[in-house]
């Protein structure tokens, strides 16, 4: 039902997808695995328009589709729920249930909630929600427009039978995730993903945990652990009544797109949000530094959601670094990043414990 075509998507510094070709048929699930910045986020916003190739063509239905909005993609029934959904905080779950939709069908929407977030009100505000309630709010959204391609990027644990039981109308689901295991356990087809490429595609009955991390990163999916580092039952709002403020106390939040940054600010702002009284020279030259330290590839007047999640944790991580902190406390800094990704970040923050900074792992709002 579905088909990219040679699709490339580019930039004036660097190519995101180099010729992407697959296939989605009805009534099947995907999953897109590969490392942070091989191009799995790309390839769901042009499915869900809100990135339009440089290049090649999307096929619905054996007819070309240009897709020039989400909403263009919506009116032909894709949809996608963002690891991050772009909820109305202050309203409640019912209300933002409402946003969006054409003829709303409260019955429906009950039933949905029953199913997705037992236990929870409608009434409740979003706020008081936890980032993966949140996503299950989209993702009823998502359900109650009654959508023929379902996008989810890195979706929390959803049972592998409740994703089956909604492709029996014949919806397509493509998982963008980090989870090999899980990929396995709910998948028709798995598409390996490297330099915007498509690396392989296969059943997945015909693939293992181990093949995939190998095939992908060169890595045991089992390698990174974080049991050389203090556990702590501080909460996120614990360690900021406790330590907010304190420079010499390191900080990696749950929530690292909202926390720790935002979507909307420069490289710039993000790297130099400790130091904003320095004159701006001194500010680019600070901030140059940092992305080199880094190795991420990307210019100083771009916005933060260009990043993948991989180059956001690392910037942020060496902001952080940057002020010499004699503690570190990380929550679920593991969180969307794939088995490369955790290594490096554990191989490095070992190196901090070595050298006599203290590691502290909390679980933050993920969670909970």
């Amino acid at each position: 039902m579905l088909e990219l075509r040679d699709i490339h998507v580019k930039y004036s510094y660097k190519t995101v997808l180099n010729g992407i070709n697959l296939s989605f048929q009805d009534g099947k699930i995907y999953s897109l695995l590969g490392e942070n910045g091989a191009g799995k986020s790309t390839t769901a916003k042009v499915i869900c328009g809100s990135v339009r190739p440089t290049s090649g063509q999307l096929i619905l239905d054996g007819r070309g589709a240009v897709f020039d909005s989400p909403h263009a993609a919506l009116r032909a029934g894709i949809c996608c729920v963002q690891q991050r959904p772009a909820l109305a905080e202050g309203i409640s779950v019912y209300e933002n249930l409402k946003l969006g939709q054409g003829k709303f069908n409260g019955r429906e929407a009950a039933t949905l909630l029953d199913e997705w977030l037992p236990g929870r009100k409608a009434s409740l505000l979003v706020r008081d929600l936890t980032q993966e309630e949140g996503f299950f709010v989209s993702l009823v959204n998502a359900l109650l427009k009654k959508p023929r391609v379902l996008v989810l990027d890195e979706p929390p644990y959803i049972p592998p039978e409740k994703l089956r039981a909604l492709t029996k109308s014949g919806m397509i689901i493509i998982l963008i995730t980090h989870h090999l295991r899980e990929s396995l356990q709910k998948s028709d087809k798995i598409i390996l993903l490297q330099d915007g490429l498509v690396l392989e595609e296969k059943n997945a009955n015909e693939l293992s945990e181990e093949y995939i991390a190998e095939k992908l990163y060169g890595l045991n999916p089992q390698a990174s652990s974080d049991s050389d580092f203090i556990k702590t039952d501080l909460s996120e709002d614990d360690f900021f009544e406790k330590f907010g403020g304190n420079p010499k106390i390191g900080y990696i939040p749950s929530d690292i797109a909202m926390r720790a940054s935002n979507p909307n600010l420069t490289i710039l702002q993000l790297l130099t949000a400790r130091h904003t009284d320095l004159p701006q020279k001194e500010l680019i030259s600070y901030a140059q530094k940092l992305l080199e330290k880094a190795s991420v590839n990307i210019k100083l007047n771009e916005k933060a959601y260009c990043l993948s999640g991989g180059m956001l944790q690392r910037l942020v991580l060496e902001r952080e670094l940057a002020e010499k902190p004699r503690e570190l406390y990380l929550f679920n800094p593991a969180h969307g990043l794939d088995v490369s990704a955790t290594e490096r970040l554990f191989t490095r923050l070992r190196k901090l414990t070595a050298a006599g900074t203290k590691v502290y792992f909390g679980k933050g709002k993920i969670a909970e």
